[in-house]
């Protein structure tokens, strides 16, 4: 008897990512009433971990519905983008991301065979990643995008390229995830043709510092360009934003030093900070992802500066 055996994919080959094995869950929610009792909130259901006592990451109305948009469900959906469009997973590596209390995560998966040299021994790797949230401050996104070998950057696109978006469920076609994932791949090719040229395309200091002003939401910087460098540092608006002097000491001190003075060299700048960077502990801005988040969205308004 023919002992037929079916393939297994490169990416059922491996073990899921950790996020998993969170699952979200909608609890009742009960409120004292004027004599101390608890009473049921007809209105309002809190979504918490399973299996966890903590508070609920988030209070929503009953007819809230997250059916299809856990975690689990999103890493289902972003293997079955990468097996109906035929793209080569070959050697894939899956990583995730969480905020401790839940509320939101990410998944990432790198694809090593669609690896392009921007330069000799310089290389990049293309990467999807999902993300979502229970809290309300994202909705379920996959997007690609790309990784630098040499120092893991997350390296953005000038063409925000979103393969699909939806406020709370998870469902994409075959058809759809292959229209999707082709366009992906043309728009890499794009970026990386982008990436090449700009490791050969010069830049000025003050040019390097005003597109990083721009990724640190610095406009006194742009607002004075008649004022050099060193005396920018010395106003309060500039020597106390620290993102732009983070950007601007990994310019000078690394990429400048390595790649020269090149529009990649500020690119890379920009994608360090925005991608290892660290955050403080009480931030006003949220989590480290939701601040990796925004920062990856500010380094892409500079970056399209900078391809201009």
């Amino acid at each position: 008897m023919l002992n037929i055996v079916k393939a297994v994919h490169p990416l059922e080959a491996i073990e899921p990512p950790s996020i998993v094995n969170t699952v979200i869950e909608s609890r009742p929610m009960y409120y004292p009433d004027s004599e101390g009792l608890l009473t049921l909130d007809t209105d309002r259901r809190g979504l918490f971990v399973k299996g966890e006592g903590s508070p609920p990451i988030n209070v929503v109305k009953p007819s809230y519905n997250f059916k299809g948009a856990q975690y689990g469900d999103l890493y289902g959906a972003m293997v079955n983008v990468c097996k109906h469009s035929g793209i080569d997973c070959t050697g894939a590596t899956v990583n995730s991301n969480m905020t401790p209390d839940g509320s939101k995560g990410f998944i990432t998966i790198t694809l090593p065979e669609y690896t392009i040299e921007t330069a000799k021994g310089d290389e990049s790797q293309f990467q999807i990643t999902g993300r979502t949230s229970f809290d309300g401050s994202w909705c379920v996104v996959l997007q690609v995008g790309a990784v630098r070998i040499v120092c893991t950057n997350g390296q953005v696109f000038v063409d925000n390229f979103s393969m699909y978006k939806s406020k709370h469920t998870i469902s994409m076609s075959p058809e759809h995830a292959q229209r999707k994932l082709a366009a992906a791949l043309t728009t890499y090719q794009h970026e990386a043709e982008r990436w090449k040229h700009w490791t050969k395309q010069s830049i000025t200091d003050r040019e390097a510092y005003n597109v990083f002003a721009l990724a640190a939401k610095c406009r006194f910087v742009l607002s004075k360009p008649d004022l050099s460098i060193l005396e920018l540092m010395e106003e309060p608006e500039v020597y106390r934003n620290k993102a732009l002097g983070y950007m601007w000491n990994q310019y000078v001190t690394q990429e400048r030093r390595t790649l020269g003075s090149t529009h990649w060299a500020a690119f890379n700048a920009m994608t360090h900070w925005s991608t290892h960077a660290p955050a403080a502990k009480k931030s006003a801005e949220g989590s480290l992802l939701t601040i990796k988040a925004k920062r990856h969205d500010s380094v892409r308004d500079a970056v399209v500066r900078l391809a201009a």
